[in-house]
């Protein structure tokens, strides 16, 4: 009996943990933000990602990370590509590169307080980005949903995030994609889900 009593607290423990590891990412984010007039870190597969760009600002490597997703785990977190802005700014061309110039100002997030900045990627996955749009990045397949306290993302559970106005929040599975999809700042992708069951490919 001590042991499971044990396990839950340890799970319990890492959810925490992990709460403020994304809430002081998101900090850093806002900070890179404010001395970039308004802009997030462009979106680029590759290694000069958020990962390198927010760096300054994070400084210990460890806040990237989830404890629950162990010592070897390279990143814990996805942020948002807001692929569903620039699909209608971009030229087909540049989007499909997915490297693009500039990122997104949080200016143009219609719900800050119910728009995804970082959420929790999958075990073992090497993506960075969450890219929904035309699943060349990342689709619904690269978050885990559930990551404390359910197991696998299709047994309950929840995972932690942070929005746009700062605040982090323990989310219960499937709540970020439905009613309303908390990942879109486009009315057609907050309230009607794209075709998310595509392969994924770059980071």
């Amino acid at each position: 009996m001590l042991l499971p009593a044990l396990a839950r607290a340890k799970g319990k423990a890492n959810q925490i943990k992990c709460l403020s590891n994304v809430r002081q990412l998101h900090m850093g984010l806002q900070m890179y933000i404010d001395d970039h007039d308004d802009h997030f870190p462009p979106r680029i597969s590759g290694r000069e990602n958020w990962i390198s760009s927010l760096k300054p600002y994070y400084v210990a490597y460890a806040v990237i990370k989830c404890p629950s997703d162990g010592f070897s785990a390279n990143h814990g977190f996805l942020i948002n590509g807001f692929n569903d802005f620039f699909a209608v700014r971009l030229t087909k061309e540049v989007f499909e590169k997915w490297k693009w110039p500039i990122g997104m100002k949080m200016s143009n997030i219609p719900e800050p307080s119910n728009t995804i900045t970082f959420g929790e990627k999958r075990k073992g996955s090497r993506h960075c980005h969450m890219d929904f749009y035309q699943g060349k990045g990342n689709d619904v397949k690269e978050i885990d949903q559930a990551k404390h306290s359910g197991g696998s993302s299709d047994t309950g559970g929840g995972s932690n995030y942070s929005f746009a106005d700062g605040s982090v929040r323990f989310m219960k599975n499937g709540t970020t994609l439905s009613p309303e999809n908390l990942w879109g700042v486009t009315y057609q992708f907050r309230k009607i889900l794209p075709n998310l069951n595509r392969e994924a490919g770059d980071d």
